[in-house]
């Protein structure tokens, strides 16, 4: 093989091969393939320089190939076969034949939102396919991301950030307060009063939406008595219902219970701040066929929570009024 073989080598110039070998004539060749005879031609005689043999001689039927042209004929059309069947064959996702399993990272909370979202488009249009949910670090799941071994994440995540992940806004949130059916003290609305003298249960849980009301309270400089500190937001709505305390938690969960015939929402004496959902997912799979089937599955059932319209006093505008 000549020098200038190896890693310039242009794939190009075995198609070249190819339609000479077939065709048997450098115009012929050119016709299939829709060059010229002259820009073929140039081809050739690269391909014949990077290998460092004639290939092709003129005879009396044609261009017949040398010993070596016939020993790589059927390598060429094998190396040609699979680029065209694996590299440039457009990728093709069928749902509903698709047994693929999709990874999603979520918090807790979002666990209860997106996924019967997402388990709803899958029965209706994939049900071979399934879902893991999963849970990382905000490190950990840049990374799994990257390496393609998460396909999104979704709900509050405010340090995926960079342009090597995509968002779109799925979701307004906002906060509530919760507190048991009886509470002795507290009717409908809760006063300034009461709200920095009742005992408190706060979740410190991973998903950072906590975090937005704390830096409100501290904007704010309003204070609370902190009885309890949990990483949990399923155990505060018993917390709740067999105590005095109360609890300010994202809208989601005090709408998700609100049927819960021993806790209601209470009215903050503010209106509570908002934070964003988003759908992220890394840009390396924003044209694979399975994310984007994904997303857009997604995203036809988000209108649902979209209309969801919060007034900011702590309850939602569309929620019971008690």
């Amino acid at each position: 093989m000549g020098q200038d073989a190896g890693p310039r080598f242009d794939l190009n110039l075995l198609r070249v091969f190819l339609a000479v070998y077939e065709a048997k004539s450098v115009g012929g060749a050119a016709q299939a393939l829709n060059m010229s005879q002259p820009g073929l031609s140039t081809a050739l005689a690269r391909l014949r320089r990077q290998l460092g043999d004639p290939l092709f001689l003129r005879g009396a039927t044609g261009m017949e190939p040398t010993s070596r042209a016939r020993s790589l004929a059927d390598s060429v059309r094998g190396i040609m076969r699979s680029v065209d069947a694996e590299v440039l064959k457009p990728p093709v996702f069928d749902p509903t034949t698709s047994t693929r399993e999709f990874r999603i990272a979520l918090t807790d909370i979002a666990e209860g939102i997106y996924l019967p979202i997402a388990l709803r488009a899958l029965k209706e249009n994939a049900s071979r396919m399934s879902l893991r949910s999963v849970f990382m670090s905000p490190r950990e799941l840049e990374e799994a991301m990257a390496a393609g071994e998460v396909d999104m994440a979704a709900g509050f995540y405010p340090d995926i950030k960079g342009s090597a992940f995509m968002h779109r806004r799925i979701a307004l949130h906002s906060f509530a307060c919760i507190a048991a059916a009886r509470h002795p003290e507290l009717g409908e609305r809760m006063t300034p009063e009461q709200f920095a003298r009742l005992p408190h249960v706060v979740v410190e849980a991973t998903g950072r939406s906590q975090e937005v009301f704390d830096r409100f309270l501290q904007r704010r400089q309003l204070q609370r008595d902190v009885v309890l500190r949990t990483p949990h937001f399923m155990s505060v709505p018993v917390i709740v219902a067999e105590s005095d305390a109360v609890a300010v938690v994202p809208q989601a969960l005090a709408d998700f219970i609100i049927d819960h015939p021993r806790i209601r929402q209470v009215q903050l004496p503010f209106r509570p701040p908002t934070f964003q959902a988003n759908l992220y997912w890394h840009r390396s799979a924003h044209t694979d066929p399975a994310n984007q089937w994904l997303r857009q599955a997604l995203i036809r059932e988000f209108p649902r929570l979209q209309a969801r319209a919060y007034d900011r006093n702590g309850r939602a505008a569309n929620a019971p009024r008690g």
